[in-house]
């Protein structure tokens, strides 16, 4: 995998980051600053400021979230179209995040494009907590043994972030973007970690979640409860034409050493490659690839002693 493409992945989960920490940072400011009374209470000056940084964060996250390999600028109207913002708030944030390097404006063109913070954040985050590095070598033997494409993926509270991918060298494949935010319920990633999630987290994640139809063959909400139930039951999952008709896609999940699901490794198959001779084979590739980046990360399964 390519070190720009590396550093964006891990952009991807540093603004996740990044929402958290503001957030935090939002509520110590409120401690520190509210307010009180003559006779000691604290006054509620400060919850309508409060409410509104937050909504002055959350439109920030959207402008970093609209940056993708496909579109790695914006000119000033684009962005603000795409965001749904008048110019003058988005210039404002704009501004803000050109301050903080978060963003970064061309001299020539005005564009705006992600800045070199994202960069050092992308590192840090590597460093402390290396995820990529850790499970790229085995989406390259994955994809290597499978002929087929094969990724990594995280869970957040909209979908599944791709971390790590490998593409076979042959020229029928199935083209990955990690940018993209994958559905839990229309891709074998997603199901197999719905799968292993505690009953209660799950129902909530689908609660919260669409249950959009990308092709006639993604899976409705009953299908979707039979097929976790299977995947439990199996320890894997698959997905035959649920969001893209012509792929076919495997996964298996990874825990941690508590037993917890904390990412996926998958195949993304091209379909008519698909038969009785090749389908146990890429299901045994990835639940040992899966396997692999469990002991990695010095994880177990839940059922293990």
């Amino acid at each position: 995998m390519a070190v720009p493409t590396i550093f964006f992945i891990g952009f991807l989960r540093v603004v996740s980051l990044l929402s958290t920490l503001f957030t935090l940072l939002l509520l110590c400011d409120k401690l520190e600053s509210r307010n009180h009374s003559d006779d000691g209470f604290p006054m509620n000056t400060a919850q309508p400021k409060r409410a509104q940084s937050m909504k002055t964060i959350d439109k920030a996250m959207t402008l970093l979230n609209l940056f993708t390999t496909e579109t790695p600028e914006f000119r000033l109207v684009d962005i603000a179209r795409a965001a749904g913002l008048d110019k003058v708030t988005a210039m404002r944030l704009l501004n803000s995040l050109v301050a903080g390097g978060l963003l970064e404006q061309h001299p020539e063109t005005r564009k705006y494009r992600l800045g070199t913070a994202i960069l050092r954040l992308a590192r840090i985050r590597e460093t402390a907590f290396p995820m990529i590095s850790t499970l790229q070598p085995i989406v390259d033997r994955l994809s290597e043994e499978t002929g087929e494409s094969g990724h990594a993926s995280l869970a957040s509270e909209v979908g599944l972030t791709t971390i790590a991918l490998c593409e076979p060298n042959r020229s029928t494949r199935v083209w990955i973007d990690p940018t993209q935010v994958l559905p839990f319920h229309a891709t074998a990633s997603g199901i197999v970690y719905l799968a292993h999630l505690p009953k209660s987290e799950a129902e909530a994640l689908l609660a919260r979640s669409s249950d959009k139809r990308y092709t006639a063959e993604t899976a409705t909400r009953e299908q979707l409860i039979q097929r976790m139930d299977d995947a439990r039951r199996l320890g894997y999952a698959k997905s035959i034409g649920g969001f893209e008709v012509d792929t076919a896609g495997f996964a298996a999940p990874v825990f941690d050493w508590h037993g917890k699901v904390i990412a996926t490794m998958g195949l993304a198959c091209v379909r008519s490659r698909l038969d009785d001779a090749n389908h146990d084979h890429l299901i045994r590739a990835v639940v040992h690839a899966a396997h692999a980046a469990t002991k990695a990360f010095g994880g177990k399964s839940p059922d293990a002693p």
